[in-house]
């Protein structure tokens, strides 16, 4: 069988040991110290041999989760794989590291103790039916070392809640893009009235299709001129608004215990003050952020709003500016001492970070996270995000979309954040509960 093996070259001696074993079983085996020659195109050499092979396998260690070049290696040995599903592919483990998730749905074996034994059983594997089985894996999820970190992280007071959208349209908050085409109605009445111009109010949405959202938000915020936040106020707080569970969720991990330290913070990028309502009815002691200089107390949870922020009572606050057009996103981008990007880098790299109800697409985030995990010495993955698995249907039958899953996964894990795979988005104040060992 003709077998490639990925490594970083930190871990040769132990590579080379199973080369040799593999070797004695009669395989024929491709490593890149004795298959590239002076003069050789390296990347077209690797690509070949991966083409070529009947199995790979692939050596974790803490050295090749520490390589960019290895695990753009790993991903790019499953990205092939995907069309190739008779081919073989086994994760080694050589010391106590975790599998990615878009590999843990391959069975891998641990040569981190008793190496003779366990080198016997990948020899047998090699031989016998070791595939991935991409459908089953859906019915074995598990997340429970993410548990173990995130419940740590929280009984030190060191854990922080990253909130986006998701986490407040469940409780009837519209979308972004229902938010707009209501925005863009009252626009339009409005330059109807002042200008005198027959507008058809039914094609919102083909003017939403138009634009694109952040073009939208300017020709908004220049047409509604001072009373654009208050526009963008009622349209936020128009529908009728329920319960949450996940807010409900995160107000149970917001509660002081006596055996553990407080939730150190929120951070969200919402305008709305759902969290503050469900924390205040529930007596959490919190305060809204919104702007540099507003101090909190020792025993108030802080939330910062670092898009702005619109309450759904009283006045809105002067200092409070949304970031919700193209303008705003420029600024925030070119200004990296604002107090928002300051705190979001400070939660970053002293605190461990939960992502909920976020996409990744904010540019400004992900030059954050980018900056954090350059700065972070061991490139561990310190934060995590909850993502729902992309899922197909073909004939009637569910499958995880393997592309989508593999991209997503490796996203995350170049900015810094485990991935913790869901079914449903129900799922997320479940796992809020567990975090906070309510069951």
């Amino acid at each position: 069988m003709k077998i490639f093996i990925s490594y970083s070259h930190e871990d040769i001696g132990i590579a080379e040991k199973i080369v040799n074993h593999l070797k004695q079983a009669g395989h024929d085996i491709w490593i890149d110290k004795w298959k590239i020659e002076v003069g050789d195109n390296i990347i077209n050499k690797i690509n070949e041999g991966i083409n070529n092979a009947d199995a790979i396998i692939i050596i974790f260690s803490k050295n090749s989760l520490n390589s960019k070049w290895v695990l753009r290696e790993f991903s790019a040995m499953v990205l092939g794989d995907i069309s190739r599903e008779s081919r073989k592919v086994i994760p080694i483990l050589i010391d106590k590291v975790s599998v990615p998730s878009y590999l843990s749905n391959y069975q891998y074996l641990d040569l981190s103790s008793n190496f003779e034994d366990n080198i016997n059983n990948l020899i047998n594997a090699l031989s016998g039916n070791v595939v991935h089985q991409h459908e089953e894996f859906l019915n074995e999820l598990s997340y429970d070392k993410d548990l173990i970190s995130l419940e740590k992280a929280l009984s030190e007071g060191r854990l922080t809640l990253v909130c986006g959208a998701g986490v407040s349209i469940s409780a009837g908050i519209p979308t972004w893009n229902e938010l707009l085409n209501k925005l863009l109605e009252t626009m339009m009445k409005r330059i109807s009235n002042n200008h005198n111009i027959t507008i058809n109010f039914e094609n919102t949405s083909d003017f939403n299709s138009r634009y694109s959202n952040l073009i939208i938000g300017k020709y908004l915020k220049n047409n509604l001129g001072k009373e654009f936040q208050n526009e963008v106020r009622n349209a936020l707080y128009s529908g009728s608004l329920g319960s949450n569970r996940i807010i409900e969720s995160i107000t149970n991990i917001s509660r002081p215990q006596r055996d553990r330290k407080p939730l150190d913070s929120i951070i969200t990028f919402n305008f709305d003050s759902l969290i503050e309502e469900y924390l205040s009815s529930n007596s959490v002691k919190n305060r809204s952020i919104y702007c540099e200089g507003i101090k909190h107390k020792s025993d108030e949870i802080p939330i910062y709003h670092v898009h702005g922020f619109l309450p759904r009572l009283g006045d809105i606050p002067i200092e409070s500016n949304i970031v919700f057009s193209e303008d705003s996103y420029h600024s925030q981008f070119i200004e990296p001492f604002s107090w928002s990007n300051l705190i979001q880098l400070n939660k970053l790299s002293q605190n461990t970070c939960l992502f909920i109800g976020l996409s990744l697409t904010d540019p400004n985030l992900r030059r954050l996270l980018d900056v954090s995990i350059r700065k972070n010495p061991d490139k561990n993955l310190n934060h995590y995000i909850i993502k729902k698995i992309p899922i197909t249907i073909e004939n009637g039958r569910e499958s995880i979309d393997k592309l989508a899953y593999l991209l997503e996964e490796q996203d995350a894990n170049e900015l810094g954040l485990n991935v913790i795979w869901i079914r449903s988005f129900e799922e997320i104040s479940t796992f809020l509960n567990k975090i906070n060992n309510i069951y």
